[in-house]
């Protein structure tokens, strides 16, 4: 059985976990080094929402749970077969947040064929979003980064590929696919997390999904929607189904080995709308 980590380090991972995830989330600064609070209030995170969330799926995470016990990271990695979406750009979008995740997933596995797979999925996926030459250039650098077993540097482009995404997608003045492509990779990271989690339930680990501020930050995205794609089943499900977390996630208390289960199973279902085909239950 893993060792539980002392509370002060467990607040600290959190801490840059959380900054990584919410830039500018009102820390004290002293010479441009964000400093670590003395205590955070996980209950009660992030207590002041930005706009903009960046990384919804940092590696810091992935770091965390290495730490605390050893997932077989192969077996976390689940590329599923390519679909057909019907060009409609939000699918895209949120597929292509949880294909960056997958990616993040593999680097943790230093599995290089199926970085090499995904990166060619990320590539082929960026065409379809009208976006193929500004992301051209990571995902060949992923793909040779990953013949190169170099993981540190699959890393970098991996979350360098979404990050270009994002800033194009915002520059185009089309925010709203900017963040699906956070919470597509949330939704994937946060699956995969919880799986490893209810395998090998701790509260230690349970603690690193008590993000009620960043899933309201979703609901609020989702339901700003406008136009054809906010009508969509699959849109509508995924609102639905982010209400679910929420009301796991902000009940008082530590999050229990149930709730992992469900937090896990409702996640999936949440993909099942645009990245894993539909279980036949």
């Amino acid at each position: 059985m893993s060792q539980p980590l002392p509370a002060v380090f467990r607040h600290l991972i959190v801490a840059l976990v959380f900054r990584a995830m919410l830039p500018g989330l009102g820390m004290a600064q002293e010479g441009g080094v964000p400093s670590s609070p003395e205590r955070i209030n996980l209950t009660n995170f992030p207590g002041e929402l930005v706009d903009k969330v960046v990384v919804p799926i940092p590696a810091e995470i992935f770091a965390v749970l290495d730490k605390l016990d050893e997932p077989d990271w192969n077996s976390g990695i689940q590329l599923p077969a390519a679909m057909d979406r019907g060009g409609e750009r939000s699918l895209l979008a949120l597929t292509f947040g949880s294909l960056v995740a997958e990616g993040f997933i593999a680097v943790q596995a230093k599995n290089a064929g199926e970085i090499e797979s995904i990166g060619k999925r990320v590539l082929d996926l960026s065409e379809s979003l009208g976006l193929a030459s500004s992301v051209r250039p990571h995902s060949l650098a992923i793909i040779e980064a990953s013949k190169n077993r170099d993981w540190a540097k699959v890393r970098d482009e991996l979350d360098a590929t979404q990050q270009t995404v994002r800033t194009t997608m915002e520059k185009l003045r089309d925010d709203e696919l900017s963040g699906l492509v956070s919470l597509g990779g949330w939704l994937r990271g946060t699956n995969v997390v919880t799986s490893f989690i209810s395998g090998s339930y701790s509260e230690d680990k349970a603690e690193l999904l008590n993000q009620p501020g960043l899933i309201a930050h979703f609901r609020e995205m989702i339901a700003s929607m406008r136009g054809p794609a906010a009508s969509m089943p699959a849109i509508r499900g995924i609102a639905t189904g982010l209400a679910r977390l929420e009301a796991i996630i902000t009940e008082p208390g530590n999050l229990s080995e149930e709730d992992i289960n469900q937090l896990r199973d409702i996640s999936r279902d949440l993909l099942e709308e645009f990245y894993f085909a539909k279980s036949a239950s």
